[in-house]
């Protein structure tokens, strides 16, 4: 812990269940008062949107707090796709406002065999797929911890990303066409020719994160952009069915490269609970009421437009996830999803056996015999997406907030109430 307290405590923005919560939308919404925005983890298999002035801004890449025109920062935890981050800054750039970014040259880069090797090694788990969205994350991520990844300064170095290139890619090849047999039609060569370009063009963005977020760290407000969510991480999340990487607040040191320190640590709860691909989900609902929650809710997933499975919030989970982060305060989002219902239930505890069990179980097994036991709560039917004030909540809605609050210890500060960037509660 540092001795010094900085003036302003740097933020960060972390998912408190399975993903999908809302992140990029708090970060937005907090980045209008930020100097530097800084995705920390994961690739573009975790998705953000912002909504302006109705339009849509679905990201990947590129940190939230593009709206603004902040200074961008991508720390080295986190895995690139050059084309899909390129065509996320032209985007940006075409529409007048090119992206301040700076990435760290030891971001490893998501190459097409990371891409075919997710989708051979799926393909074969047959009816034990977890999931996948086959863009090659893990493949890449496994490759920076056997130390055979190619970093963005290797990307950008035409002459050793060849070097690098030509001898790494006929060992991928074997390994999918011989273990998988999943025929590759591409070669080295087609590799090279297509990327060349996309390392020129990102060849100007190179900086050292890790540096800049030291110097800065105690001057300037910082917000770091956390992806996925606490039950994603690859150490504490639902295991296998998790991420590849870690998620929750304390990766952010070793993942931007600072020492640990006193931290602003927001948690992101969808006020149900929702999650994507196989996997435990104790909560989840099976009946009309769930299709009506992700019907309203929107629940496809941003990059993998999968339909969300939808369910109930969970406090036990929400217990461990605190227990993991640390957080300072919540944010509740899409609270408006549930106007209409005419009752509502949070899970306060499980039963397994003769057990209560108020924090969610690490083994699956246990999970699999979680029973939730609720608390009841009615629900309100006004519409309730263009409310300003706390106190002009309906008496129900508050509530429940009210509830979430006692149960767990943690105070609420914000509330999403709609899409839109200024639908948001102070409390």
């Amino acid at each position: 812990m540092c001795e010094r307290m900085p003036k302003m405590l740097p933020q960060i923005i972390i998912g408190a269940q399975w993903g999908d919560e809302g992140k990029g939308k708090i970060v937005d919404y907090l980045s209008r008062d930020a100097d530097y925005i800084v995705r920390f983890n994961g690739g573009n298999n975790a998705g953000h949107t912002v909504v302006y002035k109705g339009e849509k801004f679905p990201l990947s890449l590129l940190p939230s707090g593009v709206l603004w025109k902040k200074k961008l920062l991508i720390s080295q935890g986190v895995v690139i796709n050059s084309k899909v981050l390129l065509k996320e800054i032209d985007h940006f750039t075409n529409r007048k406002n090119p992206p301040d970014l700076t990435i760290d040259p030891r971001c490893n880069i998501v190459m097409p065999y990371h891409q075919l090797l997710d989708a051979a090694t799926e393909e074969a788990k047959g009816a034990q797929k977890v999931g996948s969205l086959k863009l090659g994350i893990g493949y890449c991520y496994e490759d920076r911890n056997n130390r055979e990844g190619i970093r963005f300064e290797d990307f950008i170095n035409p002459k050793l990303f060849k070097e690098k290139l030509f001898t790494i890619f006929p060992k991928k090849k074997k390994r999918i066409e011989s273990v998988y047999n999943y025929k590759v039609s591409l070669t080295a060569d087609d590799i090279y020719k297509e990327s060349l370009e996309y390392g020129k063009r990102l060849k100007k963005y190179i900086g050292d994160v890790s540096e800049i977020v030291s110097k800065n760290i105690n001057k300037k407000k910082i917000i770091f952009e956390g992806a996925h969510g606490t039950f994603l991480d690859a150490n504490f999340g639902t295991y296998p069915y998790t991420t590849a990487v870690n998620t929750i607040s304390g990766s952010v040191c070793s993942y931007i490269g600072f020492p640990p320190q006193k931290l602003d640590v927001i948690g992101v709860v969808k006020a149900y609970t929702t999650r994507v691909g196989g996997g435990p989900f104790p909560t989840e609902l099976y009946d009309e009421t769930g299709i009506q929650i992700g019907d309203k809710g929107a629940e496809f997933g941003t990059v993998s437009k999968r339909r969300r499975r939808c369910g109930w919030l969970d406090l036990p989970m929400l217990r461990l996830s605190h227990r993991l982060n640390g957080f300072s305060y919540l944010i509740i989002t899409k609270l408006d999803v549930l106007s209409g219902l005419s009752n509502l239930k949070i899970a306060d505890y499980y039963q397994i056996g003769t057990k209560k069990i108020f924090e969610f179980p690490s083994a699956l097994d246990q999970l699999k015999k979680a029973k939730p036991i609720y608390i009841n709560f009615r629900g309100w039917t006004e519409n309730i997406s263009s409310v300003k004030k706390y106190q002009a909540l309906p008496k129900n809605c508050r509530d429940y907030l009210e509830a979430i609050e006692k149960k767990l210890s943690i105070p609420i500060k914000y509330i999403a109430v709609g899409a839109e960037r200024n639908a948001i509660i102070k409390k």
